[in-house]
């Protein structure tokens, strides 16, 4: 049984992670990469990590900015950055011995496709998303907050999903490991095939970037004064991600079972709603606070669309798949920030798998413990770039 946790990324998410493992008694380190450690500083100034909301209290993480003291903390590392950081940390994770550590990114969005040709961890997994709704408070609470604590960090759980798509590769996690994975997470584990189908349960593609687009003069107007789904997700908009979704499910199913963004949501969330635009509408945990973008550089735009749908899109067009819809968003998303995402998002060639068979691609995704390198020395291309 598990007694400790190493969390890479102080943000929102490994915030969250912390105080709840640590609620449950389970010790926990917090790692901040050192070019991005002023959440670390102020947590190590103060001495703790002060929390409110579904989980309250006062907690005491370990804070580092050195791998290696994080490496050794514990087995298991929980990998928590937004998708743009994990560059940085996979070549943190490169200069050091993993290969009896079992790695948990959270979300991966196809991290662990990239990883396992640069890593021999012991296991890799990726969920789909973070188990987590919350926000940091950080440096900037309101009265009621201060009230609250008198540190500078603190994190807001606003609740957490019931449950949470993960898969490992290779997949043959033996039952103990699977047992303290299970531990880490603060509800059921709904466990996938492969990676590859637990990367196509990240519903933020499907809601995020096409209510950011069309919502476009609303967000730059009042420059995120508004309700991002209860106002954001009208039935209109509701149609295209709607269809986007669609597209999603025709290319996820050549990886695996797959179910629609609304069953999967009512299902997080305790809803019984019959549409996108009726649970955008009734979710007491997205409608609690505006969640809007300031801009159209936000993470629903720069991260939920080149590190989530461009993969999406892109093992699409593998399987013989056109998605139009999906593609069209990201093409006026591009447009609208001058940047193609096509190109520089984690398309197929980032992957590295320009050169491989869908049958292929499953049989790596698929391969256990004793095929794994097998599969990968007849495909990898070491001039991949890691994107």
């Amino acid at each position: 049984m598990i007694t400790s946790v190493t969390i890479i990324g102080i943000g929102n998410s490994g915030c969250a992670f912390a105080v709840d493992l640590e609620n449950r008694g389970i010790k926990t380190l917090l790692y901040a990469h050192p070019n991005h450690s002023a959440n670390a500083a102020v947590i190590r100034s103060h001495g703790y990590l002060d929390s409110m909301g579904e989980i309250a209290g006062r907690f005491y993480p370990v804070v580092s900015t050195h791998m290696r003291e994080a490496l050794a903390f514990s087995k298991i590392v929980i990998i928590a950055v937004p998708s743009y950081a994990q560059a940085d940390i996979l070549s943190e994770l490169e200069k050091h011995d993993v290969s009896k550590h079992v790695l948990i990114a959270a979300s991966g969005n196809f991290f662990t496709l990239i990883a396992c040709r640069r890593l021999r961890a012991r296991f890799l997994l990726e969920t789909s998303a973070s188990p987590f709704g919350s926000r940091l408070l950080d440096g900037k609470p309101t009265e009621q907050d201060l009230s609250q604590s008198k540190c500078g960090m603190m994190i807001h759980v606003l609740g957490c999903k019931s449950t949470m798509p993960i898969a490992s590769l290779p997949t043959d996690l033996p039952g103990d490991l699977r047992a303290d994975v299970e531990r880490v997470f603060p509800a059921p584990l709904q466990w996938c095939s492969n990676v590859v189908e637990a990367a196509f349960y990240n519903f933020n593609g499907v809601l995020h970037p096409v209510t950011a687009v069309m919502n476009a003069g609303w967000v730059e107007h009042s420059k995120g004064d508004f309700y991002f789904y209860k106002q954001g997700m009208t039935p209109a908009v509701a149609k295209i991600m709607q269809q986007i979704d669609n597209e999603r499910i025709a290319i996820a199913e050549h990886f695996g079972p797959a179910t629609t963004c609304l069953k999967q949501m009512n299902a997080y969330y305790g809803e019984e709603c019959a549409s996108l635009s009726e649970f955008a509408g009734k979710s007491k945990l997205h409608g609690s606070m505006k969640l809007c973008p300031t801009n159209m550089q936000h993470r629903y735009i720069v991260e939920d669309l080149p590190y989530v749908l461009v993969p999406w899109y892109e093992l699409g067009v593998k399987a013989g798949l056109e998605s139009p819809v999906m593609r069209s968003l990201i093409l006026w998303s591009s447009v609208i920030n001058g940047a193609d995402y096509l190109k520089i998002g984690r398309n197929i060639a980032a992957l590295g798998l320009e050169n491989w068979s869908l049958d292929e691609i499953l049989g790596m995704v698929m391969a256990k413990s004793d095929t794994l390198d097998a599969e990968l020395s007849r495909y990898v291309d070491r001039k991949c770039t890691f994107v």
